[in-house]
């Protein structure tokens, strides 16, 4: 079944009490003058979610997600100096360090320090267990919940262990032509590489 697109609602995203804060700490950013919001986390933390989530209540903010996104550190720059000139709004939102986006340029790393910013974290066991049952809700698949309580504590605290757990579980029903349960759920647990959790 196709994936379905992720709900960009707030219910949805507050998935843990580290999703709360960034929430809040979004909402504070739309009430200050500051210009530059800064978004980092691994894969699959909800960076997207969560400037869709800017876009819709916002509305005129300029977003550049999955930073780098090709641009040379000298485009950046540019770009945050534009939008800081002209009285715009901007956010950043990749992984690693915003530092690393600079790569060496100080003007650039200058202004990525300064800017207010939303760090998310890799999940714990309870969020990674919520965020399995919310990819079968996003990928319109019905699974038990014991299959995320199965899965949670034998998967790696990464959000793409998740989506990848929920990928060769979905390939596998298919490939089985078997409905998603807990035999499936340990036979995709273990045939996941290591190779499957990267981000």
């Amino acid at each position: 079944m196709p994936c379905a697109p992720p709900r960009l609602t707030r219910e949805a995203f507050v998935v843990s009490a580290s999703n709360e804060r960034a929430l809040k700490a979004l909402d504070a950013w739309r009430l200050t003058a500051e210009n530059l919001l800064v978004i980092c986390g691994p894969k699959g933390s909800g960076k997207t979610h969560l400037t869709g989530i800017l876009q819709r209540d916002l509305g005129e903010v300029s977003v550049h997600d999955d930073m780098p996104a090709g641009l040379s550190p000298a485009e950046l720059l540019r770009l945050i100096e534009k939008a800081r000139e002209q009285g715009g709004r901007m956010v950043l939102a990749g992984r690693g360090d915003p530092r690393e986006w600079a790569a060496g340029l100080k003007d650039l790393e200058t202004r990525l320090n300064a800017a207010v910013r939303i760090t998310l974290l890799e999940p714990d066991e309870a969020l990674l267990r919520a965020v399995i049952l919310k990819v079968f809700t996003d990928r319109q698949l019905r699974a038990p919940e014991t299959i995320a309580d199965y899965a949670a504590p034998r998967l790696p605290k990464t959000f793409a262990a998740a989506q990848a757990f929920v990928a060769a579980l979905d390939a596998l029903s298919i490939e089985k032509g078997q409905p998603i349960g807990l035999k499936l759920a340990r036979q995709a647990v273990a045939n996941l590489s290591e190779a499957a959790f990267e981000a």
